[in-house]
């Protein structure tokens, strides 16, 4: 007879025996899943790693699949998604996004690889964005444990990491060799693209000539690797420029440019477009160097390169003055003058980085030292009671000993600051402002003048006949006389004045609170020193003076490249006038051009022209 079966809930044990195989059964389904799950996540993780340079919007596609993955991922797993995710915000841009990930990396993670890899990635993050200290810093976490990686092409990856940016930071020997280290180290094909790159930019840094062949060559190891690629062409680039095959180099970038941008890497985009800007100026080809122009200025904010802003903005300064002329490209120039010093500080800061935690390195090591010493010392302590008071004395002499490195580093590190300084702001011949720092402080006395309501005057001078003292006489006299005359004109400068060599023999003075008829006798005072200096202290006799022109302040006309102009046409016709005179700009009076026109026009006729401005003698 048949049994009926039980219901479910007969009996307790029937019940508890019924939920422990449906629990068993669930933990088996969910086992096979996960089993089914992680390899498939593991392959795509391997796949978005081996694309990550090559094909950007594919390792955005499979980074989309493998974010529905992470829920069941392992540890191990979870570590490479975020590797993987701070990679790809690094080639996208996201620089700041990608240090704050990996800082907490390395702040959460002791796993030897995982600490390596993060650091090295730092320190090409830190790279990307400019800071150079904290790329060194990560690279000094980094190395020491290249020795524990059993992963070869981690490791290779790591070094050349450090390889990258010890040429940013200018240590192009350092740089070669580490990528000669992993060269020898049997690299897969991708690592031996980048050690073609880094190759490269090394051997143009230390000047080191290489052939086509050696650049053909390490493009054809970067197939498939546009990023690198790009930045072995851009280095061949270069060189071909610095050989005058400016052709070859605008033919070898144009055909490569659409690969680039499809990157979306914008430090490469912007030195590409920056680079063809330059050669197609250098071709006259000035369409697309103003095409190529915009394009990398488009781009500067996100790319943090200074060297493709300066390059840009310093064509776009060529392109406005052959288009509109000196007055028009004014502006263009004062943003290639201030792109330029921004490039020279970050060499200068990439230089001083380097430098910097060199020292800081060897200051650990020391302070390690004397730690050591001290532990020593702790034990001889309990052992040997006598030696005590030594041993105290030779740890105050270590102490005296790092007291004093410091400080000879500290005061050799401001003497180079104000070195560069003095650098930056005064004229190497003369020891006076130089043009542009006459120029910042002119600018910054108008402004207070304006502010203040008072007079301020400008006065221009240029030496009269100086052209024969250098040909006649030489170089070195001229240079002489260069530093006599300014010799002779700061004793009438006061603290507040502005005095600066504009170029060659022109200089020009900013006097705030004096109106044109001082300016007039301060340059009357000049001319008699001028006429009281013996040149025969240069070996030759010969007579200095010089023709200047005086524009004064009024409502309104604060604006130094304005002032400057009007002091400019003063002293021109200061000069068509007869020389080792002084006149002053006037608002009525003549275009400067036109009178100096006439005045030679009535010369070749023996007319006497009538002066132009009035004259204060």
């Amino acid at each position: 007879m048949p049994t009926r079966p039980e219901p479910i809930g007969s009996t307790p044990g029937t019940l508890r025996r019924r939920l422990a195989t449906l629990a068993m059964v669930v933990l088996a389904v969910c086992s096979v899943a996960a089993g089914a799950s992680s390899p498939s996540l593991d392959a795509l993780l391997t796949e978005a790693d081996a694309l990550r340079t090559s094909d950007p919007k594919q390792v955005d596609r499979l980074i989309g699949e493998i974010e529905k993955l992470v829920p069941s991922a392992t540890p191990s797993q979870l570590v490479r998604v975020r590797m993987l995710r701070v990679h790809r915000a690094m080639t996208s841009g996201a620089s700041e996004t990608a240090v704050a990930e990996l800082r907490q990396i390395l702040t959460e993670s002791n796993d030897a690889p995982t600490r390596f890899q993060a650091a090295s990635m730092l320190a090409n993050t830190q790279a990307i964005l400019r800071n150079f200290e904290d790329a060194l810093r990560a690279l000094d976490t980094a190395l020491p444990l290249a020795p524990q990686i059993e992963d070869r092409d981690l490791r290779h990856r790591g070094l050349m990491v450090a390889a990258i940016v010890y040429n940013q930071v200018g240590e192009y020997a350092l740089a070669k060799r580490y990528a000669e280290t992993v060269a020898a180290d049997q690299p897969v094909a991708r690592t031996r693209c980048a050690i073609a790159s880094v190759t490269l930019e090394a051997r143009n840094g230390l000047k080191m000539p290489f052939d086509d062949a050696t650049a053909e060559q390490g493009l054809a190891q970067c197939e498939g690797e546009p990023i690198i690629a790009g930045f072995v062409r851009w280095h061949f680039a270069r060189h071909m420029a610095d050989s005058g095959r400016a052709a070859d180099a605008i033919a070898l970038l144009d055909g490569s440019l659409a690969a680039i941008e499809a990157t979306g890497y914008p430090f490469l985009i912007a030195q590409y477009h920056a680079l063809l800007a330059e050669l197609t100026l250098a071709t006259r080809d000035l369409q697309s160097a103003q095409r190529h122009v915009d394009s990398a200025l488009a781009i500067s904010q996100d790319a943090m390169s200074t060297e493709a802003i300066v390059k840009a903005h310093y064509v776009a300064y060529q392109l406005a003055l052959r288009s509109g002329g000196e007055e028009a490209a004014l502006p263009a120039y004062i943003r290639f003058a201030q792109a330029e010093r921004t490039h020279f500080n970050d060499i200068k800061s990439r230089e001083m980085a380097y430098q910097v935690v060199r020292h800081q390195s060897m200051q650990q090591a020391q302070q390690i030292e004397l730690l050591h010493q001290k532990n020593q010392l702790l034990q001889l302590q309990q052992s040997v009671t006598e030696q005590r008071a030594r041993n105290w004395l030779l740890l105050a002499l270590v102490l005296v000993v790092l007291v004093a490195s410091m400080g000879y580093w500290a005061y050799k590190t401001k003497r180079m600051q104000l070195r560069l300084k003095r650098m930056t702001e005064t004229d190497a011949l003369t020891g006076i402002f130089n043009r542009q720092h006459f120029s910042e402080r002119a600018r910054a006395v108008l402004l207070q003048c304006e502010r203040d309501g008072v007079p301020a005057a400008l006065v221009m001078f240029d030496l009269d006949h100086f052209k024969q003292v250098n040909d006649r006489y030489g170089h070195a006299a001229g240079d002489w006389a260069l530093r006599e005359v300014a010799a002779a004109v700061q004793p009438l400068c006061r603290g507040v004045d502005a005095f600066g060599r504009l170029g060659g023999e022109e200089f020009g003075l900013v006097l705030p609170g004096l109106d044109a008829a001082a300016a007039v006798r301060l340059a009357s005072d000049a001319q008699a020193r001028f006429a009281a200096i013996d040149t025969t202290a240069a070996g030759y006799a010969f007579r200095l003076a010089a023709s200047f022109g005086v524009a004064e302040a009024g409502t309104g006309m604060y604006t130094f490249a304005t002032l400057l102009s009007h002091a400019d046409q003063a002293m021109y016709a200061a000069k068509h006038g007869g020389r080792r005179q002084v006149r002053v700009y006037t608002a009525d009076a003549p275009d400067i051009l036109v009178a100096g026109a006439v005045g030679r026009l009535r010369d070749s006729v023996g007319e006497t022209a009538a002066p132009a401005l009035r004259i204060v003698v």
